[in-house]
């Protein structure tokens, strides 16, 4: 790697995988990728769509910071980005993640950026600090739930799964449907676009093409298409979704990815009996915890968590600024 000072950025290289894992675990220890993982995404990520721009920060050889800019591909605006900055929990206040963002800012300009957009937990003072001290403000909040697996006590949510099985409704995976009817893929996708659009956003959806939803669901390190659970109308309609994420690095807990259920369906427990199916596959796999995260306008479905006894942790801000 090119050497550098301890507050001058260099463009992200092949090289930088493993320091810039490494950096953003020590940042986010709750929340730990793998260079597998972060590699995976990097190659199915649409540079002729998509903006990127990657920086890091070396100190004695070691990268110290790193930064991103990028388009968000799930509520694409070409004049929105992402910014997010990562230094060394011993090595703030030093000038590094100053520098990584007046670069990242620079490319911000250039690009005739309109808005930026981070990403903050409420107890990570120094972020917080950071971002309002940059001129971002508050647009909304998303809790953040924990699940213990290993204490859930099923007997108390047998209702749910009672009635969707009286009104003909079968739970299944898509590894299940899949294996059975390969042309099934596309209407799992179909549904889980449906659904995405109901959730809670600042932005407007937008649903990735098939193909680049089909590399993330099947061909991501972390996907688990055995725990990408499924809810289907006596007539084969898929009508409700809620799917895991394994965690690499940490296997004593899973992500909980998207549950919804389409609008016509509400109301008969399908929501409820995807996600208890989710308990029942950590369980079975001895993972202890199930990590999620809802927009606090998401009441239905934070009502749901609560019942299941989810507990509420800090919450993650969206902060925003107009670009300069």
């Amino acid at each position: 790697m090119t050497s550098t000072t301890a507050t001058t950025p260099h463009l992200f290289t092949p090289d930088d995988y493993e320091g810039y894992t490494v950096v953003g675990n020590r940042c986010y220890p709750e929340y730990p990728s793998t260079v597998e993982e972060i590699r995976h995404q990097d190659e199915i990520w649409d540079h002729s769509k998509y903006f990127l721009r990657r920086i890091v920060v070396e100190q004695d050889g070691k990268i110290v910071g790193a930064a991103d800019l990028n388009h968000s591909r799930w509520t694409f605006d070409p004049d929105k980005y992402h910014i997010e900055v990562k230094v060394d929990p011993d090595l703030r206040r030093r000038g590094i993640g100053r520098a990584m963002y007046e670069d990242l800012l620079a490319a911000a300009r250039d690009r005739g950026a309109k808005e930026l957009i981070a990403n903050v937990k409420e107890s990570m003072t120094d972020g917080l600090e950071f971002a309002l001290h940059g001129g971002f403000a508050e647009v909304k909040r998303d809790w953040e739930s924990r699940l213990d697996a290993e204490r859930f006590d099923f007997s108390a949510f047998a209702e749910a799964p009672r009635r969707v099985a009286e009104a003909g409704i079968r739970i299944t995976t898509l590894t299940e449907d899949t294996a059975k009817d390969p042309t099934a893929l596309e209407r799992i996708y179909e549904l889980d676009c449906d659904c995405g659009r109901d959730v809670p956003s600042t932005d407007p959806f937008t649903p990735l093409a098939f193909e680049d939803w089909r590399k993330e669901v099947l061909e991501s390190p972390s996907s688990t298409p055995d725990a990408f659970y499924l809810a289907v109308s006596p007539e084969g309609r898929y009508l409700g979704v809620s799917n895991l994420w394994r965690s690499l690095e940490d296997p004593t807990f899973i992500w909980q990815g998207l549950t919804g259920v389409r609008r016509e369906a509400r109301g008969q427990g399908i929501a409820m009996a995807l996600k208890l199916k989710t308990v029942e596959y950590a369980r079975a796999h001895g993972i202890r915890e199930i990590k999620t995260w809802n927009d606090q306008r998401n009441q239905p479905m934070l009502r749901i968590n609560e019942a299941m006894g989810f507990v509420k942790q800090p919450a993650w801000i969206e902060m925003r600024k107009v670009a300069p």
